[in-house]
C-alpha cells in the first residue's frame, strides 16, 4: 500500500483529479478489459486499519457458509421487525466470490450488524465527510482517506491460498443510505483446508494479494483542516443528513449549522 501525507485538504484535491484523469485515460486506451470506477475511504483516526465490523468484532477467521447459516437464522426476525423482504436462497453454494444473499448483506450494514463487506464510496467528498466528520481529535493529528481503483486484468489468477479483495457492484435493492453515499463494497478471502474463510484487507493490501487488481493508496490529511473541508462539503449538501437521512442525522447537521459554525454562539461560549 502507498502512503502519502499531504499538508492541505488542497492538495488532496489535486491528488482526486489526477486518480479520475488516469482512470479515464486508461478507460480510453483499454489498457485493461474492464475498470471500476475509482472508490473511496474515509478514517477521522489515520492510524485505523482498513478492517471490516465483522473484524472488529471478533480476531477469529468466520467461515463464508457459517456467516451464510446466520444471515439465514436471522432474516426471519429481520422481515417481522422492518416488513421488509429479501430473496434469499435457503442453501449456500460454495466457491462463490460474489457472496450470497448480497443485498441483504448490504442492508444489515449499514443497519450495524457486524459484517465482512468494506464499504467504499464513489465520491472522494463523501470520502472526505467521514474523514473529518468527528469532533474529536485523534493523537497523530491526521485523518486518512483511502482510494483504490479495480481494474481486473486477471481475476482467473485468483488460487484462494492469500488474502485476496474482491470487488462487488453497486446495484442492489436495499437501504437508501447505500445510494445517497454512493457505496460499493469489498470482501476479503481466502482458503483454508478447502473451505473459504472471510480474511483481512489490511493484510492483503500491505502482501499486495491483489491478482492483477489495482493498489490502494492511503492519504493522510492534516486534522486541522476540519473546519474549511467542512464548510466546503455543506456548499455540496454533503451532511450527516443528506448521507443519513435519519432524525439523529438531521439533529448532527443542524448542531453543525446553528452550533459549531455559529460565530455568534462561539462568542457566547468562549465570554
Amino acid at each position: 500500500m502507498n502512503t502519502i501525507e499531504l499538508e492541505s485538504w488542497e492538495c488532496f484535491e489535486q491528488h482526486v483529479s489526477s486518480i479520475f484523469a488516469n482512470w479515464q485515460k486508461r478507460k480510453t486506451e483499454k489498457t485493461y478489459n474492464q475498470w471500476s470506477t475509482p472508490r473511496f475511504r474515509g478514517h477521522s483516526d489515520a492510524d485505523w486499519k482498513l478492517e471490516t465490523t465483522l473484524e472488529r468484532l471478533t480476531k477469529k477467521s468466520v467461515d463464508t457458509e457459517h456467516y451464510f447459516k446466520t444471515l439465514r437464522d436471522i432474516r426471519p426476525a429481520v422481515i417481522s421487525i422492518t416488513g421488509k423482504n429479501w430473496d434469499t436462497p435457503d442453501t449456500f453454494e460454495p466457491g462463490r466470490l460474489h457472496p450470497v444473499g448480497y443485498e441483504f448483506m448490504i442492508y444489515l450494514r449499514h443497519h450495524g450488524f457486524p459484517s465482512p463487506l468494506l464499504d467504499w464510496t464513489r465520491s472522494p467528498y463523501v470520502a472526505a465527510f467521514f474523514a473529518f466528520r468527528s469532533q474529536e481529535k485523534p493523537k497523530n493529528g491526521k485523518v486518512a482517506i483511502y482510494s483504490y481503483v479495480e481494474h481486473f486484468e486477471h481475476p482467473e489468477g485468483f488460487d484462494g491460498e492469500a488474502p485476496t479483495i474482491h470487488g462487488l457492484g453497486p446495484y442492489a435493492v436495499t437501504h437508501k443510505r447505500h445510494y445517497a453515499q454512493q457505496c460499493e463494497y469489498s470482501i476479503c478471502q481466502k482458503r483454508t483446508n478447502d473451505r473459504y474463510v472471510y480474511s483481512s484487507h489490511e493484510t492483503a493490501v500491505l502482501a499486495d494479494n491483489n491478482f492483477g487488481q489495482g493498489p490502494v493508496t492511503k492519504y493522510t490529511l492534516p486534522v486541522s483542516d476540519r473546519p474549511k473541508v467542512l464548510k466546503e462539503l455543506q456548499r455540496m449538501n454533503v451532511t450527516a443528513f443528506s448521507l443519513f437521512g435519519s432524525e439523529e442525522s438531521l439533529m448532527e447537521t443542524l448542531a453543525y449549522q446553528e452550533i459549531e459554525t455559529n460565530h455568534s454562539m462561539t462568542d457566547l461560549k468562549e465570554g
